[in-house]
């Protein structure tokens, strides 16, 4: 892994907060958009590819139902990019979700470990993968270089 460019970390970052700014909205077209056409999911703690936008938003709406009445929200961090040429970056970074009923009592969901890749499309981030691992069932997978 080499060092990458301010600003480059700055535009990860950015591309993130408005993914999860999405995904937090229950936008679930809007968060597929921010995939490829051809992006997968893989839960890979619990074998389950999605593969296309149409399938995410499909799989989405499914769960909308488990997120009624409650403010959900993506808390990531410790983000490491790797740049493998200048479209493409490598990104890995931990998740924690909690989700507050209207009364504020916060419940937390298990927290993952995720890899993607993400890809310039246009001059634009998108992500064409993301695998997710839930902690405490995958072996260790976060190693620093």
């Amino acid at each position: 892994m080499g060092v990458i460019a301010v600003s480059v970390y700055i535009e990860v970052l950015t591309f993130y907060a408005r993914q999860m700014r999405l995904l937090d909205a229950l936008d679930v077209e809007g968060y597929a958009n921010t995939f490829t056409e051809d992006g997968v999911t893989d839960h890979a703690h619990r074998g389950e590819k999605i593969e296309g936008r149409a399938a995410m938003i499909a799989g989405a709406k499914h769960a909308l139902p488990r997120y009624a009445g409650v403010a959900v929200r993506h808390w990531n961090d410790h983000y490491l990019v790797d740049e493998v040429d200048e479209n493409t970056l490598n990104v890995t970074y931990c998740s924690l979700v909690t989700r507050t009923d209207a009364e504020g009592a916060v419940t937390f969901e298990p927290t993952f470990f995720i890899e993607d890749v993400l890809v310039r499309v246009d001059g634009e981030l998108l992500t064409r993968s993301r695998t997710i691992h839930r902690d405490g069932q995958a072996k260790q997978v976060a190693q620093a270089s």
